[in-house]
């Protein structure tokens, strides 16, 4: 049976437990340092003293976990109205500042207290019904949209989460955003309700994580599919005390699954949802791949769709149609089966894009498929495929016989017309740090069929704050081949250092490079060839970069600024959200 919207009586969220009058109760930790509920009331009523309209909106984005909980305390018991965009970039505070929305946090020009302000709390009740923030879509199949999360529906989250698995003694360490529902109710609201304190640091990178995990015993890892799937190895050298990991954003791959439960030593859950629906279902990979129903969700598939009614809906009795197609095979338990809404139509005919993903999937080492429109030279279809690191191509002719054989294997099954035109090979699956593939990241991906002097971007990964490393692909139809040379065309130097200047000025956001040293050219850079841009932040006013293949190295230098911006503290492009 279907639960009821949840009542002030019996949630904790609703309760406001971080109002407890015991002030030595540690509420966020990290390996050097832990901080009070003292603390907590102090940054509270620093961060109340935003000066804000009531009737304005206020966008909050903030990446430090503890002054992200600060504000967003504040901002509920002042019965503000509080927006949660998913990144800070440019196009947002755009669309942000059109809105009238007071900007706070680390957007640029937000305000943010200064020291801890000397007065009281003001502690206003938290109505169930009142809308506690308004949460952004990722972007995966358009421009993000604002999704309004009542009070009762994010109670109705953290205590079905409470109920089914309570939390461990220990911290609640999270490596994915606070800015979207999974790791807003996950990693921030669960640990507050249950009274478990909160990692003081996203652990984004292997290191951070480490030094948490041999510090602390964890209650649980909050995590991803793109951050579970990249564990190092190292961190099996040592015996951590977890008592359980959840990731959410996608199907994890079982075999991620695998390696993450034998390096850390915890079981993993996967949770399924979306920022629409809140939580629906989960399962543990380990005993079994279908997926089981949280006990307050009811479903019922209708022409292989899927719909449900659940106390985290906007209206909990009334049934939603899910873009999902499931099969059910019971009440409880069911497996998903890809989207529905996925139906392109090429040279007049209509084919299934996620059909033609699950067909390739189907085809050796090949991990990941996903196709769609192009909008280029009338319409075609693109597909973006995840291959083991050993299987990538790494030159014009290992590419084109690979796409050859693609093509043959979905030929058995589609009309030429509709099979994909353009591919794109990663190693890594491109997802922001919300964990989805968005339409933004698919049209860097696919840009340059538009721009014939940008080469294929096929993902980049922070290493740590001041190190990314970019894949790129040489294009055999980029524009800079012309005149060198015909008979054997190579990439020019200076446009290797053009390409550099330019990813480095939009991943770190420093000032155009006005003098270059140490540059060097020891390889001849060929179209076809698959490289990799290593950029590094040496320090306050210096960029050194590299570029190399399986060949050797191609470029290398260092560009110098009249100065460098502060290291941004935003989560790397490769977190999670929800499903």
């Amino acid at each position: 049976m279907i639960m009821n919207a949840p009542s002030a009586s019996d949630v904790e969220l609703l309760n406001a437990p971080w109002r407890s009058q015991d002030p030595s109760r540690i509420v966020a930790y990290a390996p050097d340092r832990a901080c009070t509920l003292k603390a907590l009331h102090a940054r509270i009523a620093a961060w109340q003293t935003v000066p804000c309209n009531p009737e304005q909106p206020i966008a909050l984005f903030e990446p430090n976990p503890w002054e992200f909980t600060c504000a967003l305390l504040a901002c509920w018991h002042l019965g503000y109205r509080l927006w949660l965009p998913g990144d800070n970039r440019p196009e947002t505070v755009e669309r942000l500042t059109a809105k009238g929305a007071l900007l706070i946090g680390t957007l640029p020009g937000g305000w943010r207290p200064l020291d801890n302000a000397p007065q009281s709390v003001r502690w206003g009740e938290l109505n169930q019904d009142a809308i506690a923030v308004e949460l952004f879509t990722s972007g995966s199949s358009g421009a993000p949209t604002r999704i309004a999360k009542t009070f009762a529906q994010l109670a109705s989250e953290t205590d079905v989460l409470a109920r089914t698995w309570p939390l461990a003694e220990g911290v609640v360490i999270s490596q994915v955003s606070h800015q979207h529902i999974y790791g807003l109710t996950s990693a921030i609201l669960r640990a507050l309700c249950e009274q478990r304190p909160f990692s003081l640091a996203t652990c984004s990178y292997p290191e951070t994580l480490a030094q948490y995990l041999e510090a602390m015993p964890v209650s649980a890892l909050i995590s991803s599919p793109a951050q579970l799937e990249r564990l190092p190895t190292t961190l099996g050298a040592t015996s951590y005390r977890i008592a359980q990991i959840y990731s959410s954003g996608a199907p994890l791959a079982k075999s991620s699954a695998e390696h993450a439960e034998h390096l850390l030593k915890a079981s993993v859950i996967e949770l399924y949802g979306s920022s629409e629906t809140g939580g629906i279902g989960w399962r543990r990979q380990h005993q079994a791949s279908d997926w089981t129903v949280l006990d307050d969700v009811e479903i019922k598939v209708v022409d292989d769709l899927l719909q449900l009614r659940s106390p985290r809906l906007a209206q909990p009795t009334q049934w939603l149609m899910h873009a999902d197609r499931v099969a059910l095979h019971d009440s409880h338990h069911f497996t998903l089966l890809g989207r529905a809404d996925r139906i392109a139509k090429i040279g007049g005919k209509r084919v299934s894009l996620e059909g033609l993903a699950r067909h390739l999937e189907h085809q050796p080492n090949v991990l990941r498929a996903h196709c769609v429109e192009i909008d280029h030279s009338g319409g075609r279809i693109g597909a973006l495929v995840q291959l083991d690191a050993a299987q990538l191509p790494h030159d014009h002719a290992t590419r084109r016989a690979l796409i050859m054989a693609l093509r043959d294997h979905l030929g058995q099954a589609f009309e030429p017309v509709v099979l994909p035109r353009f591919w794109r090979f990663v190693e890594d699956w491109p997802v922001n740090a919300q964990g989805k593939l968005t339409q933004m990241t698919i049209a860097r991906l696919f840009a340059d069929l538009d721009d014939r002097k940008r080469p294929r971007w096929l993902g980049e990964r922070f290493n740590t704050p001041e190190q990314v490393t970019i894949t790129l692909e040489i294009p055999e139809r980029l524009a800079q081949l012309n005149g060198h040379f015909p008979a054997r065309p190579i990439v020019p130097g200076v446009v290797i250092v053009q390409w550099a200047s330019a990813l480095a000025t939009e991943l770190f956001g420093c000032d155009a490079w006005h003098t270059l040293e140490r540059i060097k050219f020891p390889l001849p850079l060929v179209p076809g060839e698959r490289t990799i841009m290593t950029l590094i932040r040496s320090s306050a006013t210096r960029i050194d970069f590299k570029l190399e293949s399986r060949h050797g190295i191609h470029a290398s230098g260092r560009g110098l600024h009249n100065s460098l911006p502060l290291p941004q503290a935003t989560m790397p492009r490769g977190g999670n959200a929800h499903v």
